[in-house]
């Protein structure tokens, strides 16, 4: 495995060279990487041999070129797959460090490569969307193996889990709905995946609100607590507070009058007014014509006089609820 190094013609040394004994710095690099070029396996060098080379030029290479032989390292690193690297590779890597002397200096390489190469065995691992106890525990021996310490090693996982979780998420969402088997598919991967997953609050707000305007449009309309009592036959699916208002005339003076303020309940048969002047209460399949709002709704039966059921503040998705309630009560 000498690939990444080539042999090179050692430099011939110049007249001040010769006449006061310089470094030849070229010539100490060429030589070095002339014998990792030669080796079966430049892992196997020795820091003998190395040494020898050190000795003919008179100094070491941390000492004459160090920036330059930190670049023998580099190569060997980047001629390595990531694959390789978790496989042996990183001690490989330390071995021609210490071999050249420099061990200390050359660490930050070799931990950034095998740093690297475990982030991307990380997501190889979840491919196939799953995580075994087996796998975890391979993980973590390479991890081991490379050097890193644990607690990288498991910080490198679980961004590889939140990450293809947010992907997950994301294409879920991305109709702005959230299906049952949606919901469902992303609580299975986060399980197959043992995910512990910190879920930010733009994010948790938009899979809720996802989440309800399915329910709202295809899925089960969710209950919600009722201010009154209701028979065992109706649910609940909106409470709220406002008026019952009813136009009206007299003379040709026309005005609203109001049954004063009280309860708003929206259920699956009904809209119902309680409290005020009067308990008012139209079943949704009786309705001839409905307008919704955010701020409630004038509903019109096949005889009498329009009625609006206004809330006291409004809600965005009061008009949506009521047009599925009165979609699925006829």
């Amino acid at each position: 495995m000498s690939a990444p190094f080539q042999p090179k013609p050692s430099p011939e040394q110049g007249m001040f060279g010769r006449l006061f004994g310089r470094i030849h710095r070229d010539a100490l690099l060429a030589e070095t990487e002339t014998l990792l070029a030669e080796a079966d396996d430049w892992a196997d060098v020795t820091r003998d041999e190395v040494a020898a080379i050190e000795a003919k030029y008179g100094a070491t290479l941390k000492e004459a070129v160090l920036n330059d032989a930190m670049m023998l390292v580099s190569r060997a690193a980047a001629d390595m797959t990531s694959q390789q690297t978790v496989e042996g590779g990183a001690a490989r890597l330390r071995r021609l460090a210490a071999a050249l002397g420099f061990a200390a200096e050359a660490e930050t390489i070799v931990l950034a490569k095998a740093r690297g190469a475990l982030a991307e065995a990380a997501q190889h691992l979840i491919a196939d969307d799953d995580l075994t106890d087996d796998e975890r525990a391979a993980y973590a021996a390479a991890a081991d193996a490379c050097g890193v310490t644990q607690d990288a090693a498991a910080a490198m996982l679980s961004a590889a889990v939140e990450w293809r979780m947010g992907q997950e998420i994301a294409f879920a969402v991305a109709d702005d709905r959230l299906t049952a088997d949606e919901e469902a598919r992303i609580d299975a991967l986060g399980h197959a995946l043992h995910a512990r997953l910190e879920i930010d609050d733009s994010t948790r707000d938009r899979l809720a609100r996802a989440k309800k305007l399915w329910q709202v449009e295809q899925g089960e309309l969710p209950d919600v607590a009722s201010p009154i009592a209701l028979p065992g036959t109706e649910r609940c699916l909106y409470a709220g507070y406002g008026q019952a208002l009813e136009p009206r005339s007299r003379g040709r003076q026309s005005f609203v009058h109001s049954y004063g303020a009280g309860d708003i309940v929206l259920t699956t048969k009904r809209i119902i007014f309680n409290g005020g002047d009067k308990n008012i209460a139209f079943r949704l399949n009786t309705l001839v014509d409905f307008r919704a709002y955010d701020d409630g709704v004038e509903v019109r039966k096949a005889t009498g006089k329009p009625l609006t059921f206004a809330l006291g503040q409004k809600d965005e998705w009061f008009a949506r609820i009521f047009e599925r309630a009165r979609r699925d009560a006829d």
